[in-house]
């Protein structure tokens, strides 16, 4: 429901004709609203999973800590990983071990992240991202500014009435994959152009960006 909103209001300013509203709205009923997990899209084992709401939370990556610790909030052992809790109007921060995957489910927050793999979903939030390690994030009417560091692997980012500024490091190898409907989409530096998308180096990562009424700029 509150996706559906977001829609409706995005009209009601004029960033959305009524014919992209209802592209919209049909392919979030495709997909369940997408209020829940995405399956098969998370990695297990993630070291912790972030569940805040009209929160405002730090998470660092610290070299050289072996588990979690934190400030504000709640933090709790479950399975094999950690949960962290942040209700409305909290204030929190989030020491994690460098490179650890940081799972999302965020609604209404300001999130600052630093040298982690970001996972997830967030709903109306504000994300910074410092020296991000891995990406599998879905934004809904959210804002992402990141600077990545992508060596290898396979990394997605779904974007839905959303807006994402993305910076590469210096030492990132990447293929970035990009499949805009109604969106606009800035790719600048030192790519070169590749089948299905832009190299930087080798293209050994790779970086799958769907974006649907939003927008999306990538630096190198």
């Amino acid at each position: 429901m509150e996706d559906k909103r977001r829609i409706l209001e995005m009209v009601r300013e004029g960033v959305l004709s009524p014919e992209e509203a209802l592209e919209l709205l049909a392919v979030l009923e495709d997909r369940g609203e997408g209020d829940g997990p995405r399956e098969g899209a998370v990695p297990q084992g993630s070291a912790v999973l972030l569940e805040v709401s009209g929160a405002d939370v730090e998470v660092v990556g610290e070299t050289g800590l072996s588990l979690p610790k934190a400030e504000g909030g709640e933090l709790l052992a479950e399975g094999e990983g950690y949960v962290y809790r942040l209700g409305i109007e909290g204030v929190g921060r989030l020491w994690v071990p460098e490179g650890s995957r940081v799972q999302l489910e965020a609604k209404g927050s300001n999130l600052e992240l630093s040298r982690v793999a970001l996972l997830g979903q967030a709903h109306g939030c504000n994300l910074e991202g410092e020296g991000i390690l891995g990406l599998d994030l879905r934004l809904v009417g959210a804002n992402l500014e990141a600077s990545l560091l992508l060596k290898e692997g396979s990394h997605r980012l779904d974007l839905e009435a959303a807006n994402a500024e993305l910076r590469l490091l210096q030492g990132s190898d990447l293929l970035l994959e990009v499949e805009a409907r109604l969106s606009s989409l800035e790719v600048e530096g030192a790519w070169s152009r590749a089948p299905g998308g832009y190299r930087l180096g080798e293209g050994r990562a790779v970086l799958r960006v769907r974006a649907f009424a939003s927008n999306l700029g990538v630096e190198a």
